[in-house]
Formats: C-alpha cells, structure tokens, sequence
C-alpha cells in the first residue's frame, strides 16, 4: 500500500474513534461500546469495569434438610388428626343432640305425691320433668276444675296467690300458693304436652288449726294439790299473740285475786301454755277455756275430789303435759316468791 493510503486510511480511522467515542458517552452500557470505547484491549476493559466475583453461600446441610422436611410432615399430619377428632367430636355431639331432640319428655321417678300445707301459710308443688322440648312444655292444673294455673313460667289465672316458678335449663316446675285456704285441698295435675299428653296427679293437705286442752273434757284433781292445765295449739301458721285463759266466763292471771296463779307459754310450730293453780279447792271446779287469739277456743271441765276418786285421777293422769325444766324453773321461782309473799 502506498504512502498516501495510509494517510487517508489513518484519518478515515481517527474520525471514526471520534465518532464513536461520542457514542460511548451517550451509550455507556453496552458492553460492544465498552470494549471499543476502553482504550486498550481486554485487561483495560476489566480494569475499567470490574466484574463481582462469585457470591458465598452457606453449605447445605442434607441431614438437617432432610429431617425439616420430616417434621413439616409430622406436623402436617398433627393439625389433619387435630381437625379429624374436631370433626368427630362435632359429630358426636350433633348426634347427642339428635338424641336428645328425639327423646320424649318424661317424669322423674321419685317425684313426691303429696303435700301438706298450713292454712295461712305456703304450699310448693314441684314437678320434674326430663328432656322437655321447651319452657311451655309443662302446666299445671286444678284437678277439681282442670282450671289451668300455669304454663311454663306464665300464671294463666286472676287468682294472685298462684305463681308458676322455673329457672332457664331447670327440670323443675314449681307451683307456689301464698296464704293456703282449706278449698286449695285436693288434686293438682302436672303436664306435659306430648301426643299423648302425659299427667302426674299430686294432693294437697290443708292443715287447719286447732286447740286442745290435754285431758279434756274432763280432769280430775285432789283437793289441795297443784292444778295443772295444758292448752296446746297445733297446725298454727303462727304462733298466736295471746293465750287467754277463762274460768267460767272469768279471765285469770297472775294477778287474779285468786292467787296462786301461773301462766307459762312455750312458742314455736306447735305452742303451748300451761295453767298452774296452787292449792285446788272447790271454788275451783267449773270449766275452763284456753283461748287463743283469732282460733277457735278448747274447754275442760276441772273436778276437785277429796280422795274417793283416785282411781279416775290416776286414769286422766297420763295425759297431762308437764312443762319443759325451763318452764318448770320459771313456774317454781313464780310460786315461791307468791309464797314468801304470804
């Protein structure tokens, strides 16, 4: 090749490094630009853009891989036997209450068939009923009249003294009558309302109140001994506020003119008084009355007999009371202050 050759030849190649390297400012990324833009050959061109050199990374450990890769299963295997026996368990209660849906109502086996009641006072009947569909499911009713009182927890009567009673998830049905009257006796019915309706007939006792005078009606007594009359109150719904005792139509006390004379009471469910005479003579035969505030009164008649009679004596003995040691105390401090007294 000539001498002017390699002249133009080197210019036309300076011009286009020129252009190029224009080039290489505008596109710095490409990787056939850097290798020409560098000046020189490959070496510049790692020098001038270094390549990262490999990452390090933690060994693998296939033991320790493969014994995650075994528990992940066993707890796989954990969570589908958890929510297997949850499956289960919620079936076996859907059945339970399946059961329990399809099973009748019944009455308790040891239900009590009776009840007394204090007139006055109140009387609870309880039925009891297992496996009952809902609250309204049990009534009561008035066997006389089969008048319903109740259902469920509802009185279904004017009569205010009537009041059903029943808890949520109870098996107990109570009916309570508040201040009992002698016509509440007799038959009430407890009900289910299944097909057929199933009943369980209770009775009712009323109680009425009464008055005695032990002994009576007749009592007999030597003359100068210890007279000693005893009026007992039974069935009261509670005690009386006053005991009053009469000799004919006279009221005595401890402060009859008689003397000698002691009254002691004992109270409770059943109340007692005791009249204590000292010294019976004959002004003292007649009848005597033991009244009890708002009850019905209880008489006995009191013969005093000079020895003749011992036998009858003896013979209505037995059903005079003798005041409890409390009273007995009481009575014998009363008779011997009235003794030092005379």
């Amino acid at each position: 090749m000539s001498r002017g050759a390699d002249v133009g030849l080197a210019t036309i190649v300076a011009s286009g490094n020129s252009a190029l390297h224009a080039t290489c400012h505008k596109q710095p990324s490409l990787t056939s630009t850097l290798a020409v833009c560098a000046k020189g050959g490959p070496e510049d061109v790692e020098a001038a853009y270094p390549l990262a050199g490999p990452t390090d990374l933690t060994p693998i450990n296939s033991t320790r891989l493969i014994e995650t890769l075994v528990d992940g299963e066993e707890e796989e295997g954990e969570i589908e036997d958890e929510d297997a026996g949850s499956l289960e368990d919620e079936r076996g209660e859907d059945e339970d209450m399946e059961d329990l849906e399809d099973e009748d109502p019944y009455f308790d086996a040891l239900m009590v068939p009776s009840y007394t009641a204090y007139l006055g006072k109140t009387a609870t009947l309880t039925c009891i009923v297992h496996a009952a569909k809902s609250d309204k499911s049990v009534t009561w009713l008035r066997g006389r009249d089969l008048r319903i009182l109740t259902v469920g927890r509802y009185t279904y009567t004017t009569d205010l003294r009537f009041e059903a009673l029943h808890q949520e998830s109870s098996s107990e049905w109570t009916l309570r009558i508040k201040s009992v009257q002698l016509r509440d006796q007799g038959n009430y019915e407890c009900q289910i309302t299944t097909k057929p309706i199933r009943t369980f007939t209770v009775f009712l006792n009323v109680v009425e109140p009464w008055v005695e005078v032990l002994g009576s009606p007749d009592i007999y007594v030597n003359r100068a001994s210890m007279i000693n009359l005893t009026c007992v109150v039974h069935h009261a719904p509670y005690p009386p506020e006053e005991i009053t005792w009469y000799h004919g139509n006279q009221s005595i006390n401890y402060t009859s003119s008689r003397g000698g004379v002691s009254v002691v009471e004992e109270r409770g469910e059943t109340t007692t008084s005791f009249l204590l005479l000292q010294n019976a003579r004959a002004s003292d035969i007649g009848t005597f009355t033991c009244q009890p505030e708002g009850m019905t009164p209880a008489t006995a008649n009191l013969h005093v007999l000079e020895g003749e009679h011992r036998q009858a004596i003896q013979t209505n003995s037995s059903c005079i009371r003798v005041p409890s040691l409390a009273a007995f105390i009481i009575v014998t401090a009363i008779l011997a202050s009235c003794c030092v007294v005379c």
